[in-house]
């Protein structure tokens, strides 16, 4: 049955001698705001060990120097597809020793053990069974540890409040230190030559957790040896700046360590503008578009609050760019367009947030964006009937009927009824038995109807004006044009005398060739003829006899004309 409690009521250290006394095996998982822990024991005594932060053995023979990355590397390599231990093929390619592995083994787990006891607080719980959990470290396993329980308990009540002592000066594990210039270990350090390599490392690249990583099986005195070099002030803490001058040392060849380190002098500095522009460009190279986007966020936050609107427009775009689907920037980039006067720019925000709210029901902030759209485009049919359908998303159809309805009588007492009649269609596509809008709509026909018949009636009347000007027009110039050759054989038959002289046929024969010439003319049939008529009236009564006008051939008469002329 598991035994559970909080260890603020219960000591830890009496629980695990408990366990130890009784020979039992099984799994005690620790929990803490720290994370999760869990220790196996084997018959009474402890077999493993697995946090949330513990790397596995392997790595720690490397961070001991007992084995090259690159040997851990080919291990690796040829364990794939198979069931067996990567430090089984380190032990068969002789990479490191039985005894030697066994050994750093046995330190690792002992130092990690007398470390958790020693900070160990909030719940735990034990489940008995001859079968660990899942989770531990494979190649812990497979050489079957057990360490007694009370040396451990001994070590750790000896480290207890050192560690309280070390926490004072070392408050995180994340923490950057780098030696003081000519700065010089003290006589009586304790273990000078594990001080050494300590202070060498401490570059001001790593943070405490990450030197403490170096020295796996001293892990303890590494913290503890740190914390003396902060109090004796041999160490100082790593500023921001020299975190960001690191990171761009070495971003050509390890970018995600240069991110790592970037981000870690954004724990202390988050407003640092060269540290964010540093973590975009970085994240985006590592493909990391939200951290990337995260960033520009921050930089136009810090361009706004300093009243620089172009520069923050300029980062947030950038974040549009790299999570377009995040409203949040769009929310922004359309305040700004609105607060700025860019109305296109805000419509077309606007839109987009419009339909990223739509995607997941979002339909009352769909519905907030688009009545600020419809106040700085009122005019626009298709920003009303949105609004209208997003009043509907959001419950609230009569609203939307209303809105509509109103619109619609506005286009109406405008005359705009082709437009008006759209809303009233949506009004019905809202509510199928809206009187308003069916009314609305049949009168909106009806008025339509009578204007396309009026427009019939006026297109007709003017294609008859035009025609009957055009044949008044025609005829005018038919009749200038006869009343022109009337008036100069007129003036021809005056000229050459040709009553006085009696040559009554000539001047009937030129007469006639106007008649021939000018049939339509008005002058044709009105004058011509009276004129005629008193010439051969003149001819009878002065005894000249005329001849048949019908054997009169035009010929002769452009003879004669030609003659007088």
């Amino acid at each position: 049955m598991p035994v559970s409690g909080d260890l603020a009521t219960m000591n830890l250290s009496d629980l695990l001698q408990n366990i130890h006394a009784n020979g039992k095996s099984g799994t005690m998982t620790l929990v803490s705001d720290e994370g999760t822990a869990k220790v196996f024991f084997r018959e009474g005594n402890i077999a493993m060990l697995t946090t949330d932060c513990r790397p596995p053995l392997v790595e720690m023979l490397v961070s001991a120097g007992h084995i090259t990355a690159k040997k851990l590397d080919a291990a690796r390599k040829k364990q794939k597809g198979t069931r067996r231990e990567v430090s089984e093929f380190l032990l068969s390619t002789k990479a490191i020793t039985q005894q030697s592995l066994l050994e750093v083994a046995k330190d690792c787990l002992s130092e990690d053990v007398a470390n958790l006891i020693a900070s160990a607080h909030g719940e735990f719980e034990f489940v008995e069974g001859q079968v660990p959990a899942k989770g531990f470290d494979g190649d812990e396993a497979s050489l079957r540890l057990s360490l007694p329980v009370p040396a451990l308990i001994f070590e750790a009540a000896k480290r207890a409040d050192h560690w309280t002592e070390i926490r004072k000066l070392l408050p995180t594990d994340a923490l950057h230190f780098q030696v003081r210039d000519g700065a010089r270990l003290k006589d009586d350090v304790e273990e000078p030559a594990l001080a050494e390599q300590i202070l060498k490392a401490l570059d001001g690249s790593r943070s405490v957790k990450e030197v403490a990583n170096l020295f796996p099986n001293r892990r303890f005195l590494t913290y503890k040896l740190i914390a003396d070099f902060v109090g004796e002030r041999i160490a100082r803490p790593t500023g921001a700046g020299d975190l960001l001058e690191f990171a761009r040392r070495i971003e050509a060849v390890d970018a995600e360590r240069a991110r790592k380190l970037v981000r870690r002098g954004l724990d202390s500095e988050p407003h640092n503008a060269e540290l964010l522009a540093v973590e975009s460009r970085l994240a985006e190279e590592l493909q990391d578009a939200v951290g990337a986007a995260a960033a520009h966020k921050v930089l136009a936050h810090m361009h706004l609050e300093a009243g620089r609107t172009d520069a923050a427009l300029v980062a947030l775009n950038a974040a549009k760019k790299l999570t377009p689907t995040d409203p949040t920037l769009w929310e922004r980039t359309l305040a700004l367009a609105l607060q700025q006067g860019r109305r296109q720019d805000a419509l077309h925000e606007g839109m987009h947030l419009v339909k990223l709210y739509r995607a997941p029901g979002l339909h009352n902030k769909a519905q907030e964006v688009l009545g600020k759209l419809v106040q700085i485009e009122p005019d626009s049919h298709a920003l009303h009937v949105e609004y209208a359908r997003s009043m509907v998303d959001s419950g609230q159809s009569q609203e939307a009927v209303k809105h509509l309805g109103k619109r619609g009588k506005m286009l109406i007492a405008k005359e705009d009824y082709v437009t008006a009649r759209s809303l009233y269609e949506e009004i019905l596509h809202i509510e199928p038995g809206n009187e308003e809008a069916t009314v609305s709509v049949e009168m909106i026909d009806k008025e339509n109807f009578a204007k396309r018949r009026e427009r019939k009636r006026r297109a007709i009347r003017m294609v008859l004006t035009i025609a009957g000007m055009l044949l008044l027009g025609t005829m005018i110039g038919i009749e200038l044009i006869g009343r022109s050759a009337y008036n100069d054989t007129r003036s021809l038959i005056s000229r050459e005398r040709m009553i006085e002289q009696g040559l009554y046929h000539e001047a009937i024969s030129l007469l006639n060739t106007v008649k021939l010439e000018h049939p339509f003319a008005l002058t044709t049939l009105l004058d011509i003829p009276r004129m005629i008529a008193d010439l051969e009236e003149r001819a009878h009564e002065a005894g000249v006899k005329l001849p048949d006008q019908s054997d009169a051939s035009p010929s002769g008469t452009g003879t004669t004309l030609r003659k007088h002329k």
